[in-house]
């Protein structure tokens, strides 16, 4: 038997995602705090030099986990504002009903995380601004006026409540709100 069927083959590519998933997992379980360089390492069974190797520091860690989870965000927003005819608020209800659907899964605790982090991570509040207005540039008068915004940040009001403090509301009222929040995004 030769040495390279007995050593695995180096992937860089699925080392890198490899590392990003134990970042998840460690992020979602115990939260950001818990998230240093160590612990990934060891949760990915690679050593702390492998990782280095990758990310340097716990912040280009934080930020390419962040941007994974705005990609699958933006992934699942986008498929929503293509299956809606209606064009006048389409980000603004895309973004609703994402965050809506968005409950208590693995992908919503780590994002939560995150989204909790920001106030202490630049770079994640660069990286949201800069998401953030990228829709609202391509976004109409609906988006970028007072009642996009207001709708949006009660979308993050309902999602972020329900992770941090439980369902304070019950499932019809939920849906009634959301219903009622969507109603404002369409045209009159």
């Amino acid at each position: 038997m030769s040495t390279e069927s007995i050593h695995r083959k180096k992937n860089p590519t699925r080392l890198h995602q490899q590392l990003l998933e134990s970042a998840a997992t460690i992020a979602g379980r115990d939260g950001i705090a818990a998230l240093s360089l160590n612990a990934v390492a060891r949760e990915a069974g690679v050593s702390k030099g492998g990782l280095l190797h990758h990310f340097p520091n716990k912040q280009t860690l934080i930020f390419a986990l962040f941007e994974r989870l705005l990609a699958v965000m933006e992934e699942a927003i986008t498929a929503l504002m293509h299956s809606d005819n209606v064009a006048h608020g389409r980000f603004t209800r895309a973004y609703l009903n994402y965050l809506a659907d968005l409950t208590d899964t693995y992908e919503s605790r780590q994002l939560m995380v995150l989204s909790l982090a920001m106030p202490d991570e630049p770079v994640l509040r660069k990286c949201w601004r800069d998401w953030m207005l990228g829709h609202l540039k391509q976004g109409d008068e609906l988006d970028n006026g007072p009642t996009g915004t207001l709708v949006r940040y009660a979308a993050d009001g309902i999602w972020l409540s329900e992770l941090t403090e439980g369902r304070t509301m019950g499932a019809e009222h939920r849906r009634s709100l959301v219903f009622q929040l969507s109603a404002m995004t369409l045209p009159t």
